[in-house]
């Protein structure tokens, strides 16, 4: 019979080797990355520019050029546009982060060829309606009104902005800043960055080389112009600050700690991430145990590590009762000096090890995901074998390697506090 009194063993789990990407180069200086894998004929088109918010001049341009660009083009109207894809039965739509914009596409790979000539028409000929473009402002408004109403999204916006004080990554959103933006900003954004910039392309799912061949033919003539020069970081605020936004309503408060951290091209990223995860970055962290777990402060917390293209910043966040702010910020801080005066212990290192090693896997078995994986490679122009070394390197860390990093990069006298609530 099973004993449930005890857990079953745990093994190691072994090293996977990271799919191979086929890669093509058109003439024009696109490239096209082809992940072919799956049994279901679905195919997933991704085109990625840098757009993202901080290439704008102003707050909130980056996204409304994005939302304008669903609105309609030259030759068709937003209705006539979506009735088009649905009739395919594909999905498409535009994201957008701080560093880039993409415009995703899924659907079935026998209509691709069909689907592409309407993926390009959205891109190169959007229209940017006036009407819209009016109406598009009055709904970011009140989305904005609404965001900074909650007391999470404050603090990490707050927090952004204290990192990156005179850089575009800090830069933030309010309703002044959105009315502020003139249709001419859009129009000029789009042509600047969507038009000119040289996009990357990845193309996954049950790919055949008649796919792969369409896609070429469809954006082999698109003009580009070299990439965008990387620009460097401005003047970081390295000391730290603490802030409170008193919210008198509110029945709880929210706390992000945080401070500059890595991009995923520092050597010590893959070893960080193991020292972030035992931290706070799974359900049986040593945050979720102290505030969670023995003190009941709150239903959850967590660390994370935010790698962006030119700088990264690593935050802890949680929500907790207004009486227990300090305490919890208290415990945070004695955490971090644990791991900077005592060495982990094997068995909990080898937990963390699996726990990620099993996530990894886990993050391997469809086409999409691992295509998020090869965009991450390229987008950040990371070594091809970027996944192999994450894999040999978590395998490799040892206490000593955690107690090496958390002195070299947890410094409390760096550590940014923000909260937001009633406290």
């Amino acid at each position: 019979m099973l004993n449930r009194s005890s857990a079953p063993a745990a093994y190691p789990i072994e090293l996977i080797k990271f799919p191979e990407v086929q890669k093509t180069s058109l003439a024009n200086g696109i490239e096209i990355q082809t992940l072919s894998l799956g049994e279901q004929p679905v195919f997933k088109l991704e085109f990625t520019v840098q757009a993202g918010a901080s290439v704008a001049e102003k707050a909130g341009i980056a996204s409304l050029s994005n939302s304008l660009m669903k609105r309609g083009t030259s030759q068709r109207d937003a209705t006539e546009m979506h009735q088009l894809f649905d009739y395919y039965g594909a999905f498409w739509d535009i994201q957008t982060n701080l560093d880039y914009a993409t415009f995703v596409l899924y659907g079935l790979s026998k209509h691709l060829k069909s689907l592409l000539p309407y993926v390009l028409e959205i891109i190169q000929e959007a229209s940017f309606p006036v009407e819209e473009f009016e109406k598009e402002i009055d709904i970011e408004v009140q989305k904005n009104k609404l965001n900074w109403q909650k007391t999470a999204f404050s603090a990490s916006q707050l927090l952004r902005k204290q990192l990156f004080t005179d850089d575009a990554y800090g830069r933030i959103s309010t309703e002044e800043s959105i009315e502020a933006i003139q249709h001419v900003d859009l129009v000029k954004f789009h042509a600047q960055n969507w038009l000119a910039n040289t996009p990357q392309i990845f193309l996954s799912g049950n790919i055949s080389q008649a796919e792969i061949e369409f896609v070429q033919r469809a954006f082999e003539n698109l003009p580009t112009q070299k990439p965008r020069a990387i620009i460097p970081n401005t003047a970081l605020n390295q000391t730290a600050i603490t802030l409170t936004d008193f919210r008198e309503n509110a029945l709880q408060s929210s706390i992000r700690l945080g401070m500059l951290s890595m991009t995923r091209s520092n050597p010590d990223y893959f070893k960080f991430s193991v020292l972030n995860t035992l931290f706070g970055g799974f359900f049986g962290s040593r945050l979720q145990k102290n505030i969670r777990e023995e003190k009941g402060f709150t239903y959850g917390i967590s660390s994370s590590i935010v790698p962006m293209l030119r700088a990264g910043y690593w935050v802890i966040g949680t929500d907790v009762n207004n009486t227990n702010v300090a305490e919890t910020c208290a415990e945070i801080r004695k955490e971090m000096s644990r791991l900077q005066n005592e060495k982990v212990g094997q068995a909990e290192l080898d937990l963390v090890k699996n726990y990620l090693m099993g996530s990894f896997t886990g993050e391997l078995t469809q086409a999409f995901d691992i295509a998020e994986k090869i965009k991450v490679i390229h987008l950040e122009n990371l070594p091809l074998d970027f996944y192999d070394q994450f894999q040999a390197q978590i395998q490799a860390c040892t206490p000593e390697d955690l107690l090496d990093l958390a002195n070299k990069y947890l410094d409390p006298t760096k550590l940014h506090e923000v909260v937001v609530g009633g406290h």
